[in-house]
Protein backbone atom coordinates (compact mmCIF):
# COMPACT_ATOMS: atom_id res chain seq x y z
CA UNK A 1 0.00 0.00 0.00
CA UNK A 2 2.80 1.91 0.60
CA UNK A 3 1.36 4.08 3.38
CA UNK A 4 -0.33 5.85 1.09
CA UNK A 5 -4.38 7.66 1.54
CA UNK A 6 -6.35 7.46 -1.27
CA UNK A 7 -8.10 10.43 -1.95
CA UNK A 8 -11.80 9.26 -2.47
CA UNK A 9 -14.15 11.47 -4.54
CA UNK A 10 -16.31 13.87 -2.52
CA UNK A 11 -20.08 13.44 -1.57
CA UNK A 12 -22.26 15.63 -3.90
CA UNK A 13 -24.78 17.27 -1.72
CA UNK A 14 -25.67 16.37 1.70
CA UNK A 15 -29.95 15.58 1.35
CA UNK A 16 -30.46 14.74 5.31
CA UNK A 17 -31.86 17.59 6.30
CA UNK A 18 -35.90 15.86 5.31
CA UNK A 19 -35.32 12.62 6.34
CA UNK A 20 -36.13 11.13 9.75
CA UNK A 21 -33.87 9.78 12.34
CA UNK A 22 -33.93 6.08 11.08
CA UNK A 23 -33.78 7.44 7.95
CA UNK A 24 -30.68 9.67 8.61
CA UNK A 25 -29.13 6.51 10.01
CA UNK A 26 -29.72 4.35 7.03
CA UNK A 27 -28.80 7.13 4.74
CA UNK A 28 -25.14 7.16 6.67
CA UNK A 29 -24.58 3.20 6.69
CA UNK A 30 -25.27 3.39 2.59
CA UNK A 31 -22.76 6.16 2.32
CA UNK A 32 -20.43 4.29 4.26
CA UNK A 33 -21.06 1.35 2.43
CA UNK A 34 -20.51 2.94 -1.33
CA UNK A 35 -17.50 5.02 -0.36
CA UNK A 36 -15.31 2.53 -1.28
CA UNK A 37 -17.61 1.53 -4.29
CA UNK A 38 -16.65 4.00 -7.04
CA UNK A 39 -13.71 5.91 -5.76
CA UNK A 40 -13.14 8.10 -9.13
CA UNK A 41 -17.13 9.13 -8.95
CA UNK A 42 -18.37 11.61 -6.80
CA UNK A 43 -21.53 10.34 -5.09
CA UNK A 44 -24.82 11.74 -3.10
CA UNK A 45 -27.32 9.65 -1.85
CA UNK A 46 -30.96 10.99 -1.34
CA UNK A 47 -34.56 9.42 0.08
CA UNK A 48 -36.52 7.44 -2.88
CA UNK A 49 -39.28 9.59 -4.39
CA UNK A 50 -42.27 9.17 -2.07
CA UNK A 51 -39.79 7.60 0.74
CA UNK A 52 -39.99 10.82 3.18
CA UNK A 53 -44.19 10.54 3.51
CA UNK A 54 -44.30 6.84 3.57
CA UNK A 55 -40.72 6.56 5.87
CA UNK A 56 -39.69 3.73 3.96
CA UNK A 57 -35.82 2.96 4.04
CA UNK A 58 -35.62 2.98 -0.17
CA UNK A 59 -32.76 5.99 -1.36
CA UNK A 60 -31.56 6.67 -4.53
CA UNK A 61 -26.87 7.22 -4.86
CA UNK A 62 -26.10 9.77 -7.84
CA UNK A 63 -22.83 8.65 -9.30
CA UNK A 64 -20.85 11.58 -11.29
CA UNK A 65 -17.84 11.15 -12.79
CA UNK A 66 -16.23 14.73 -12.74
CA UNK A 67 -13.28 15.50 -14.89
CA UNK A 68 -10.97 18.40 -15.06
CA UNK A 69 -12.67 19.08 -18.54
CA UNK A 70 -16.07 18.74 -16.89
CA UNK A 71 -16.21 19.44 -12.97
CA UNK A 72 -19.93 19.01 -13.41
CA UNK A 73 -20.00 15.83 -14.74
CA UNK A 74 -22.83 14.88 -17.07
CA UNK A 75 -24.68 12.03 -17.27
CA UNK A 76 -25.35 11.13 -13.62
CA UNK A 77 -26.28 7.30 -12.84
CA UNK A 78 -28.67 6.41 -10.34
CA UNK A 79 -28.29 3.10 -7.88
CA UNK A 80 -31.88 2.68 -6.22
CA UNK A 81 -31.52 1.19 -2.37
CA UNK A 82 -33.74 -0.66 -0.21
CA UNK A 83 -32.72 -0.93 3.23
CA UNK A 84 -34.09 -3.36 5.74
CA UNK A 85 -36.41 -1.87 8.46
CA UNK A 86 -34.38 -4.23 11.05
CA UNK A 87 -31.11 -2.83 9.88
CA UNK A 88 -30.04 -1.22 13.03
CA UNK A 89 -29.80 -4.53 15.17
CA UNK A 90 -28.50 -6.88 12.43
CA UNK A 91 -24.29 -6.92 11.52
CA UNK A 92 -24.61 -7.55 7.97
CA UNK A 93 -27.85 -6.14 6.89
CA UNK A 94 -29.58 -7.02 3.85
CA UNK A 95 -29.64 -4.40 1.59
CA UNK A 96 -30.28 -4.46 -2.03
CA UNK A 97 -30.04 -2.30 -4.73
CA UNK A 98 -30.68 -2.45 -8.71
CA UNK A 99 -28.72 -0.47 -10.81
CA UNK A 100 -30.57 2.54 -13.26
CA UNK A 101 -31.98 0.78 -16.75
CA UNK A 102 -31.12 -2.60 -14.84
CA UNK A 103 -33.76 -5.32 -13.53
CA UNK A 104 -31.23 -7.61 -11.62
CA UNK A 105 -31.24 -6.55 -7.69
CA UNK A 106 -28.44 -6.92 -6.17
CA UNK A 107 -28.19 -8.46 -2.14
CA UNK A 108 -25.44 -7.26 -0.15
CA UNK A 109 -25.07 -10.12 2.21
CA UNK A 110 -24.44 -12.16 -1.30
CA UNK A 111 -20.87 -12.54 -3.08
CA UNK A 112 -21.92 -11.07 -6.15
CA UNK A 113 -23.78 -7.90 -4.14
CA UNK A 114 -20.58 -6.93 -2.39
CA UNK A 115 -18.37 -6.95 -5.33
CA UNK A 116 -19.86 -3.94 -6.66
CA UNK A 117 -17.58 -2.92 -9.83
CA UNK A 118 -17.29 0.70 -10.97
CA UNK A 119 -17.02 -0.39 -14.41
CA UNK A 120 -20.67 -1.27 -14.24
CA UNK A 121 -21.14 2.63 -13.17
CA UNK A 122 -18.85 3.10 -16.58
CA UNK A 123 -20.78 1.36 -18.68
CA UNK A 124 -23.95 3.02 -18.13
CA UNK A 125 -22.19 6.81 -18.59
CA UNK A 126 -21.02 5.35 -21.67
CA UNK A 127 -24.18 4.29 -22.79
CA UNK A 128 -26.08 7.62 -21.93
CA UNK A 129 -23.42 9.65 -23.96
CA UNK A 130 -23.70 7.45 -27.12
CA UNK A 131 -27.58 8.23 -26.79
CA UNK A 132 -27.00 11.30 -26.31
CA UNK A 133 -24.11 11.60 -29.16
CA UNK A 134 -26.81 9.57 -31.82
CA UNK A 135 -29.68 12.08 -30.26
CA UNK A 136 -27.59 14.97 -31.51
CA UNK A 137 -26.41 13.79 -35.27
CA UNK A 138 -30.06 12.77 -35.62
CA UNK A 139 -31.23 16.68 -34.72
CA UNK A 140 -28.26 17.90 -36.89
CA UNK A 141 -29.40 15.75 -40.27
CA UNK A 142 -32.72 17.00 -39.62
CA UNK A 143 -31.82 20.52 -39.26
CA UNK A 144 -29.36 20.93 -42.11
CA UNK A 145 -30.35 21.57 -45.75
CA UNK A 146 -26.72 22.18 -47.72
CA UNK A 147 -26.26 22.25 -51.29
CA UNK A 148 -22.44 21.02 -51.03
CA UNK A 149 -22.16 17.90 -51.68
CA UNK A 150 -18.79 17.37 -49.45
CA UNK A 151 -20.98 18.73 -46.74
CA UNK A 152 -24.19 16.48 -47.27
CA UNK A 153 -21.49 13.63 -47.10
CA UNK A 154 -19.78 14.39 -44.11
CA UNK A 155 -23.19 15.24 -42.33
CA UNK A 156 -24.07 11.49 -42.07
CA UNK A 157 -21.53 10.88 -39.98
CA UNK A 158 -20.55 14.78 -37.99
CA UNK A 159 -21.35 17.93 -39.73
CA UNK A 160 -18.48 19.91 -40.70
CA UNK A 161 -20.06 23.56 -41.48
CA UNK A 162 -20.93 23.83 -37.73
Amino acid sequence: DGGEKKQLAPTLVDNKACMDERQRKACVMLEDMIKKWASSYARAVELAPGAQQSRELKFVALFSKPSKEEPIAWPIVRVKFTVPDDFEGVAHPRVTYTLEGERMVFDVTTDLGRRFKESWLDRIVMDKRAVRADMVRAARARTHTHTCVACVRACVRVCVCS
